[in-house]
């Protein structure tokens, strides 16, 4: 089972006033002092907070109990748990976009990703830019060239963050997704007017998504592409 939990910034930041940021591990604290702009800062203090309190709703504990990498070029990771939990059980995936969190546990290792997708883009050049041009979509409308990029990033982004740190980083080109039943599924994406997220490995079944504040989500499911990478 996956646990999805969906909260704005501003949300998680109210009831952090007083708080300080000295439950932060020497790693946590090392990346933030280099970060520079307000909003980022923000973003990467809610985001590690609300990991903490995912973690502690699954795996149990009090969520002070936990500590997080903060790698510059690679996903956080678990350093410590409280003392009755194995740390290598549990895994969690970070994501933020404007003022939105998403934050996924699992007992395998997860990936998600969310982006707010609602500013207006060039989205078949951005459509051309992920895909190969044998997997380019045929000519649609702007809505669903929005539709499809955002589907697509969010998924190859989700995959990419639960790849184990010591395999090579993919090129985005060479992971492809199509869409498909439930049955066969290994990733889910979830849209409204204003976000798109995917989550992988996940089917409908496995996903428990808490959303606070959000339209409702429009899941779609999808699997690896032909020829694609597994």
């Amino acid at each position: 089972m996956i646990s999805l939990t969906l909260r704005s910034v501003q949300a998680v930041h109210a009831g952090l006033r007083g708080l300080g940021v000295d439950w932060l591990s020497p790693a946590e604290q090392g990346r933030l002092s280099a970060m520079t702009a307000t909003r980022r800062r923000a973003q990467f203090i809610a985001g590690h907070w609300l990991a903490r309190h995912c973690l502690a709703a699954r795996a149990g504990g009090h969520w002070r109990d936990y500590a997080l990498s903060a790698p510059d070029d690679a996903a956080p990771h678990i350093l410590a748990m409280p003392e009755r939990m194995a740390s290598g059980d549990w895994y969690f995936s970070l994501s933020h976009s404007g003022d939105w969190l998403a934050c996924a546990v699992a007992r395998h290792p997860v990936g998600v990703d969310v982006e707010c997708s609602h500013r207006p883009r060039n989205f078949q050049a951005l459509n051309e830019w992920i895909h190969e041009p044998s997997d380019r979509p045929a000519e649609t409308t702007p809505q669903e060239q929005q539709a499809r990029f955002y589907a697509q990033w969010t998924l190859k982004e989700a995959w990419i963050k639960q790849v184990p740190p010591s395999m090579p980083r993919p090129r985005m080109k060479s992971i492809r997704f199509a869409a498909c039943d439930a049955a066969n599924s290994v990733a889910v994406v979830g849209q409204n007017p204003a976000l798109t997220l995917a989550v992988y490995p996940a089917t409908p079944a496995s996903l428990q998504c808490e959303e606070a504040g959000l339209p409702p989500l429009e899941w779609t499911c999808w699997n690896h592409a032909a020829d694609s990478l597994p």
